[in-house]
Order: structure tokens, then sequence, then C-alpha cells
């Protein structure tokens, strides 16, 4: 009777050490990867990633404001004397300048942003 006493403490304190080291193993694999991800949110491609997104959608709300400036001035071009056509003309060319403008000052700040990442990505980082 003691051995099956023993051999049953010997079984239950078995599992309950397998219990507890797949309980620290599970907890270190997590530290590993929100270690991993912390280094990879810190990351050059990661940082590029979320300039391109913000640079595609300010260019993307150029090309809205390009459509809009054209689709409202045909709408109503029908009903429109010649003096309001002609004033109407020249501020969709006003307009049309202005969002050339805005979008070659964003073509510039994206080339001059993309050359200082290019010299980021290719030195080595500094300890």
């Amino acid at each position: 009777m003691p051995y099956v006493i023993l051999a049953l403490c010997a079984v239950v304190c078995t599992f309950f050490l397998a219990r507890l080291l797949v309980a620290k193993t599970c907890l270190v694999e997590k530290a590993i990867e929100d270690t991993i991800a912390r280094k990879l949110s810190a990351a050059a491609p990661k940082i590029e990633l979320e300039r391109l997104r913000e640079e595609n959608g300010v260019m993307r709300n150029l090309l809205i404001d390009m459509v809009e400036n054209e689709g409202a001035s045909s709408s109503a071009k029908s009903q429109m004397s010649a003096a309001e056509s002609k004033q109407a003309m020249n501020a969709r060319m006003q307009r049309r300048r202005e969002i050339f403008g805005e979008a070659i000052y964003l073509l510039r700040q994206t080339e001059k942003s993309r050359t200082g990442v290019r010299i980021a990505i290719t030195q080595p980082p500094e300890s």
C-alpha cells in the first residue's frame, strides 16, 4: 500500500511540475513575441510603409480634388452666361494650378524624405 501512495504522489507531482513548465514556456514565448513586435514596429521598413501610406492618402485627396474641380465646372456649364462661363473657367484654371502646385510640392517633399530614408536604411544603427 505505501508503494501505491508513493507512486500516486509521484504522478501528481509530475503532473503539476509539467503544468508549471508549460506555463513558464508560454510566458517566455509571449515575451519573445512582444520583443520582436516592438523591434519591428520601430524598424525602418515599417516607418517607410507608414510614410508611404500617408503620402498615398495625400495624393488620393489631390486626385479627388482634381476630379471634383473638373466635374463641378462641366455640370453647370450649359446654364451659364458668357461672363459667368469665363469666370468659372478662370476659377477652374486657378484651382487646377493650386492643385498642381500642391502635387509638385508633395513630390519634392517625397523625394527629399526618400533620400533621407535611404541614407537611414543603408547606415548601420548606432549603439
